[in-house]
Formats: C-alpha cells, sequence, structure tokens
C-alpha cells in the first residue's frame, strides 16, 4: 500500500522554490520529480489555508476566514478520510493545526505531543514558537516516522514564512530560508524514499517583497507542487490536483481511501 508524506511549507513562493531548492531541482533534472504550480485560495492568510488543504473547500466554504479563529474546527478532513479506511496518521506542525483538527484551543504544556485517537492521528510534535528551526521540525518529523511508520505523515514548517515576514519576499533572508530548508531535505528524503514514503511539497501561500500576503497577487498566490517519488515514474500521478481544494482528494485517492 502506498506511504505518503504531505510536506506542507508555510509562506514559500512558486518562484523561490524553483530558484533555491537546489536538491529539490536536482530530483527535477534526474526526471525523478514533476514540478507544477497551484494558485492558492483567498484570503491568502495561513489558518484559513491550513484549513483548505486539509478540507478540501475553499476559505469562503469552510469559514475559517483569519488567523484569529482560535480553536475553531475546519470541519472533515483527508484524516477522517484516512481514519475511514483504517489508514494510521502522524503530524509535525504549527499548533494552529492542531485547533482545526481538534476544535479547542491549544495548550502548549498539555497539547506538545496530543495525538488524535478519534482521527486515527497516533502520534504528533506540535510547536508553538515561529522561530522554531525548520531542522527541528523535520527532525521531529523523523523521529515520529522512525517510531510510528504511519501510512501518512504530516510535516509543516514554518521557516519560510517567519524570514518573509521579517525580511520580505524578495530579499536575501527569505531565500536563504529556502536554501536552508533544501539542504535539511536533502538529509532526510533519501531516508523517507528508502523507508517507501511518496513526498507531496507544496505550500500555503506566497509572499510580497512588502513582507505580507493575503491578496491576488502572483507572487502572494502561486505556489509550488511537486511530486517527489519513492521509486518508479516521475509523471504526474493519477488524480494531479490542479487546484488546492484538490489536495484532500488527491492524498485520500493516493492512499486507497476512495
Amino acid at each position: 500500500m502506498n506511504k505518503l508524506i504531505l510536506l506542507l511549507v508555510d509562506g514559500l513562493r512558486a518562484d523561490t522554490a524553483r530558484d533555491y531548492l537546489g536538491y529539490v531541482q536536482a530530483l527535477n533534472e534526474a526526471g525523478r520529480a514533476h514540478w507544477s504550480t497551484l494558485r492558492c485560495e483567498l484570503p491568502g492568510v495561513s489558518r484559513p489555508l491550513y484549513a483548505t488543504v486539509l478540507n478540501g473547500r475553499t476559505p469562503l466554504a469552510h469559514g475559517i476566514l483569519g488567523n484569529g479563529q482560535a480553536g475553531q474546527r475546519c470541519g472533515p478532513t483527508l484524516f477522517d478520510d484516512l481514519a475511514a479506511a483504517g489508514r494510521r496518521s502522524a503530524v509535525a506542525a504549527y499548533h494552529w493545526v492542531y485547533e482545526l483538527l481538534a476544535g479547542q484551543v491549544f495548550d502548549p504544556l498539555a497539547h506538545r505531543e496530543a495525538a488524535l485517537p478519534s482521527l486515527r492521528i497516533e502520534a504528533a510534535r506540535w510547536y508553538w514558537e515561529d522561530d522554531y528551526p525548520d531542522s527541528h521540525l523535520l527532525a521531529d518529523a523523523e523521529a515520529l516516522r522512525a517510531a510510528h511508520a504511519p501510512d501518512f505523515l504530516l510535516v509543516h514548517p514554518m521557516g519560510l514564512d517567519l524570514a518573509g515576514h521579517r525580511h520580505g519576499g524578495e530579499s536575501t533572508g527569505y531565500s536563504f530560508a529556502a536554501r536552508r530548508l533544501d539542504q535539511v531535505l536533502a538529509q532526510v528524503l533519501p531516508r523517507w524514499h528508502a523507508a517507501g514514503y511518496d513526498l507531496l511539497l507544496t505550500s500555503d501561500h506566497g509572499m510580497h517583497a512588502d513582507h505580507w500576503h493575503g491578496g491576488p497577487l502572483a507572487v502572494e498566490r502561486e505556489v509550488p507542487l511537486v511530486w517527489l517519488p519513492h521509486q518508479g515514474s516521475a509523471q504526474a500521478p493519477a488524480g494531479w490536483p490542479d487546484t488546492q481544494t484538490g489536495i484532500r482528494g488527491f492524498v485520500a485517492r493516493h492512499l486507497g481511501c476512495s
């Protein structure tokens, strides 16, 4: 049965991914990646778009419209699809993802490693500081994978978004954050591939030079969608999504849930 890791890189522009993810581009040039671009839904801010990726509906449809809606569940998600099919999951992600799934406000002293058994999320590491290093987050993800061997693993690093808000989407600080993530990915992805996991890399939104995002400009909306299978053809697999709302269905189909 297929196994999948979804790497949701917060705040990664499509052009930045193409220009600075050298390891991922090496796989692409070797015929081991399929690269495409999506336009994020609007409003293009983080909490609504985490919900869109997981829920498969636009922010206007699922009702998460801003970053301040703490503790509100976003409705059924791809984790419900996986749980219904008996597939096991793990998560290494920002605490807003916990709130969207659990429907309660995150408590760092109580929920740092809170599993969500009703969704068959059997293990998790939730972080709550925006400057939590991507290197640590990917190490958390690998520790979860090695210990629990989930069928699906969601990994959500924040470094690009933080760098964009601090320095702007066309700054050296932002491009350097992409380079650092690429270097960490070059260490961990061979392990994931060796363990039989395919990787789907994407982002919630882009980043403007003015240090923000949320509007309809291309630099704010265009995000990468990269397929990095552990073996076989790197052509677009069946059901390849052409919208951000299609990611939920693609994950479910790839893991045999629909």
